[in-house]
């Protein structure tokens, strides 16, 4: 088949089908499921609401994704109107990180809530002989599935899918629509600046407070999985199975934490993870909501204060609320924060809404001095400029 992994030095077929001997994958909590005569193995868990992952147990993670039903404003990571057995937390484990045909996907799992706990169930891939198979008992099984939730998936996970689909697409299911939620790009919002990395490890570590004991690095993850083909010895892949199974709770914990700031704030939240919910609001067009969130930034010290009086600021001139948005910029300038955007708001609100063209143009040379690129110089010679016709043409 097109894609495949070539593999130098696997077994015959008689040789492999004797090491995978029923009682290894039951030992692994795997079940062996054909297709178009090729198996692969399916493991499946079943993780109480009682257990914790990190911080919370998962019933305390249930009942922070339902804060949702009752959040007001839009979000992107709003599930609101999603049955939680809807959400399907999605990783997979793969040969390589490139984006090429010869990469392939050996490992498709999600985890999902039920009605008495957390499910989670693995399609394993045995050797690229039986790639059809594997797809086709994946997309049959999740069909029904309304949203993703990944880490990176938009990016890396699914358009990886969809790319070794399409060698086998003749004969397994279409690819299922999906809503998406990514959490990577939530957790660079939030973390960033404050985090050594936004790595999944980094992050359970950091924010979730669960720590892998004994676990698998990624870097082995490829490594054993070959070891597997040419040797067909399921203990190989016992310490994979653990670690995308952590993956793959880990994506339910860290759903919650986020949803747990994002509603909770400021209660639960750092200062600065609070400026970036309010940023991150704000960038989807909840402004009033973005607003409440600076406003209580403003009783910090230091320069995050000031940042948040400066989106405060260009949040009030944007709902036309003129005089405090001056107000405000004027504190930034004598506090000289941003000062070249301070006085070039100042400048701009005397002239236009106050209508005081000869403070405008004190302000205006103001800017001017604070200019540092050619292109704020420009702007502010011409600014200065104007102001000084009008200026004249009043004095006449």
């Amino acid at each position: 088949m097109e894609g495949h992994i070539n593999i130098k030095g696997v077994e015959s077929g008689q040789k492999k089908e004797a090491r995978n001997t029923s009682k290894e994958w039951t030992d692994l909590g795997a079940k062996r499921r054909e297709f178009d005569g090729a198996s692969i193995y399916v493991r499946e868990r079943r993780i109480p609401y009682e257990q914790k992952h990190g911080r919370y147990t998962f019933k305390e993670m249930v009942d922070i994704l339902e804060r949702w039903e009752t959040c007001k404003e839009t979000h992107p990571l709003s599930c609101k109107g999603i049955e939680r057995e809807k959400l399907l937390f999605f990783d997979t484990e793969t040969t390589g990180l490139s984006s090429g045909a010869g990469t392939q996907m050996f490992l498709l799992g999600y985890a999902k809530f039920t009605e008495e706990d957390v499910l989670i169930r693995q399609f394993f891939l045995p050797g690229p002989e039986a790639e059809v198979a594997l797809y086709h008992h994946f997309l049959a099984d999740v069909a029904s599935m309304d949203h993703l939730v990944t880490f990176n998936g938009k990016a890396f996970d699914w358009p990886r899918l969809k790319t070794r689909h399409t060698f086998v697409r003749d004969r397994v299911p279409k690819l299922p629509k999906f809503g998406h939620f990514d959490l990577l790009h939530g957790a660079r919002r939030l973390w960033k600046d404050t985090l050594p990395s936004c790595g999944l490890g980094v992050i359970e570590e950091e924010k979730l407070c669960f720590t892998r004991s004994e676990d698998t690095p990624s870097y082995l993850v490829p490594m054993l999985y070959f070891d597997f083909v040419r040797e067909q010895d399921p203990s190989l892949v016992e310490g994979v199975f653990c670690h995308h199974e952590w993956d793959l709770l880990s994506l339910i914990a860290l759903y919650a934490e986020m949803t747990a700031l994002i509603l909770g704030a400021p209660d639960q939240a750092t200062a600065k993870e609070i400026y970036e919910i309010a940023r991150w609001y704000e960038a989807v067009g909840e402004e009033s909501k973005a607003l409440i969130l600076y406003e209580g930034l403003l009783i910090e010290e230091g320069e995050l204060a000031l940042a948040s009086l400066l989106k405060k600021a260009d949040l009030l001139k944007k709902q036309r609320r003129h005089d405090e948005s001056l107000a405000c910029y004027k504190f930034l300038l004598r506090h000289s924060y941003q000062s070249w955007h301070s006085a070039t708001q100042c400048a701009l609100l005397l002239e236009h809404h106050s209508k005081n063209v000869h403070e405008a143009r004190l302000y205006a040379d103001e800017a001017l001095a604070y200019a540092e690129t050619a292109k704020e110089h420009a702007e502010a010679v011409k600014r200065v400029g104007r102001l000084r016709r009008k200026a004249g043409n009043e004095d006449e």
